[in-house]
């Protein structure tokens, strides 16, 4: 009786939790529409975007809370839209997919994120071909076309940086072991 009780108890800890944070990426991702509404809205006398004359510059944040925010994630074939925080952290996992390393700039970006429904649990249901969207805060959008998918070993972070992808989604399996990886390639058509 203990086990199962242990069991239900676990249960519904996780889907509180995922609550929350379902709750909090949605009110982050609020502001940082915003935010990105009213860059759009100013006239850029630039012709070309800053991040095109200097690719390795640091992506521009937007601090919300106390947390750094680096813009939003778009898997339309999952219905999510969501806030990525600048640097990965645990606490930042509870509100949002964080940036793990890279920069959509340098086509070198990996984003983690929790496997709550609402978050990444869905990323095993990609296929290749399926669109993603990064628009960072200053409102320069991103495509990208699924193109892999693979588990990788928990502990193989070497792994998970290998390659020349222009991004990389991932989350954890159910139980730590592996991690559901999503490989994708910049497209124009999205």
């Amino acid at each position: 009786m203990l086990p199962i009780l242990a069991a239900f108890l676990l249960t519904a800890y996780n889907i509180w939790e995922a609550q929350k944070t379902d709750e909090a990426s949605g009110q982050i991702l609020g502001h940082l529409e915003d935010v990105i509404d009213r860059q759009n809205d100013l006239e850029d006398e630039q012709k070309n975007p800053l991040y095109q004359l200097n690719p390795d510059m640091e992506m521009p944040v937007v601090e919300i809370d106390g947390i750094s925010y680096i813009g939003i994630l778009e898997i339309p074939s999952l219905n999510l839209k969501l806030p990525v925080a600048a640097e990965w952290s645990y606490p930042n996992l509870r509100s949002s997919p964080c940036r793990y390393k890279g920069s959509v700039y340098q086509d070198n970006m990996i984003i983690a994120g929790h496997n709550y429904n609402r978050h990444f649990g869905r990323l095993k249901d990609l296929n290749p071909g399926d669109g993603v969207c990064f628009t960072d805060v200053d409102g320069n959008r991103f495509g990208y076309e699924v193109v892999d998918m693979e588990a990788i070993p928990g502990t193989a972070v070497e792994d998970m940086e290998a390659g020349e992808w222009d991004m990389t989604l991932f989350t954890c399996t159910y139980g730590g072991k592996s991690r559901v990886t999503i490989r994708c390639r910049r497209s124009e058509s999205f």
